[in-house]
C-alpha cells in the first residue's frame, strides 16, 4: 500500500503543474513587491507551461497573505512571494501570529533585493539624510514617517533611524509601498522609506526628493543620492529581500522544480534588463540557499529588534 501511495504522488510530482498556479502577494498593487510578482509571473509561466497568476492578499504587515499560503494545500499550487518583513522580521516583532514561517512555509527561490530610498515631499526642508535628523531633533514627534504598513521592511528602516539617530517620528502605516508612495507624492506624510523600483520614476520626475539610500553603497540609478551611512548615520543598512515559498510538505521535486522555473526566467536578458533599470538585483537562488538566508536575516534582526526594543503596538 505505502509502496503504491509513493507511486502515485511521484507520478503527481511528474505532471506538475497541470493547472494554473496562483502567487499570493501579501501587500496591495503597486508596490515593489506587486511589481515585481507580476514581471516575473508572465515569464515563470512560459517555463512552466501554465499560467501564473498573481492574487494580493494585503493586511496586518503582510502577514495575512503569509498565513493564508501557510494554511494552503502542499501540491505547488499556492505560492506566496513574501519580503524579509513577513519571512524575516515578523515573529520577533508580534505577539501571536497564525503561522510559524520554518513550520509552515517551504524555500523554493530567494528571488531578489533592493535598496530601500529615504524620501522626503517636495516642501521638507531636508535635502539628505543629515537635514532631516536635524530637523526631526528640532521637532520632537513632529515629522510624519509613513510605511507600507506595520512591520514591513520599510516600517523596520524606520524604526533602525530612528533609533541610530535619537530621534522621534510619527510613524503612519499604509497597506503596501504603493500607497505610501502616494501619500509622499501628494505631501500627506513627510518622509518615508521606498523600495527603489516604486520611488525612481517620482524622484527623477521631482515629485518626491530622495534624500538617502538605505544600501551599502549608492545606487548606480541614483549616483547622485548619498548612503544614509555618508550622511552620517553609521552603522546603517536596510534593504527589502524578495523570496518565494509554498506550504511546508509540498514535495521536495515540486519546490526543485519551481526553483529551476525561476532561475530559468530570470535569466532571460529581457526580464532581467527590465528589473535592472528597476533597482531589483538578481540572486535567483536554490532551495537550500534561500533556506540559509532566512535563518542568517532572522537572526539579524531578531537582534535588531531586541537591542532597539523595537514593537508593534
Amino acid at each position: 500500500m505505502a509502496a503504491s501511495v509513493a507511486s502515485s504522488a511521484l507520478a503527481q510530482d511528474a505532471g506538475y503543474p497541470s493547472r494554473p498556479v496562483k502567487m499570493v502577494v501579501a501587500w496591495s498593487p503597486g508596490g515593489a513587491t506587486d511589481l515585481l510578482a507580476r514581471q516575473v509571473a508572465v515569464e515563470l509561466g512560459k517555463q512552466l507551461g501554465q499560467s501564473v497568476v498573481v492574487d494580493n492578499k494585503p493586511g496586518a504587515g503582510g502577514t495575512i497573505g503569509h498565513a493564508l499560503v501557510a494554511k494552503s494545500a502542499p501540491d505547488g499550487y499556492t505560492l506566496v512571494l513574501a519580503t524579509n518583513s513577513t519571512y524575516a522580521i515578523a515573529e520577533h516583532l508580534y505577539k501571536s501570529l497564525p503561522y510559524k514561517h520554518e513550520r509552515d512555509l517551504a524555500p523554493v527561490s530567494l528571488l531578489a533585493s533592493s535598496p530601500l530610498i529615504l524620501a522626503a515631499r517636495t516642501g521638507l526642508p531636508a535635502k539628505n539624510a543629515g537635514d532631516l535628523v536635524a530637523l526631526a531633533r528640532s521637532q520632537p514627534g513632529k515629522i510624519n514617517i509613513a510605511s507600507g504598513g506595520a512591520g514591513s521592511t520599510s516600517h523596520l528602516a524606520g524604526e533602525l533611524f530612528m533609533a541610530l539617530t535619537g530621534t522621534s517620528m510619527t510613524h503612519v502605516p499604509y497597506k503596501g509601498g504603493g500607497p505610501a508612495n502616494t501619500a509622499v507624492v501628494a505631501g500627506e506624510v513627510d518622509v518615508a522609506f521606498l523600495d527603489l523600483g516604486v520611488a525612481l520614476p517620482f524622484a527623477a520626475s521631482g515629485k518626491i526628493k530622495a534624500v538617502g539610500s538605505s544600501g551599502a553603497k549608492r545606487s548606480p540609478l541614483l549616483p547622485e543620492v548619498p548612503t544614509i551611512g555618508e550622511s552620517g548615520v553609521p552603522r546603517f543598512e536596510s534593504t527589502t529581500t524578495f523570496a518565494l515559498f509554498a506550504p511546508a510538505g509540498t514535495p521536495r521535486s515540486i519546490t526543485d522544480r519551481l526553483a529551476q522555473a525561476v532561475r530559468a526566467s530570470l535569466a532571460e536578458p529581457e526580464l532581467r534588463d527590465k528589473l535592472s533599470r528597476q533597482g531589483i538585483d538578481i540572486v535567483a537562488s536554490t532551495p537550500d540557499e534561500l533556506g540559509r538566508s532566512v535563518a542568517t536575516e532572522s537572526a539579524r534582526w531578531e537582534r535588531i529588534i531586541r537591542e532597539r526594543h523595537i514593537t508593534i503596538d
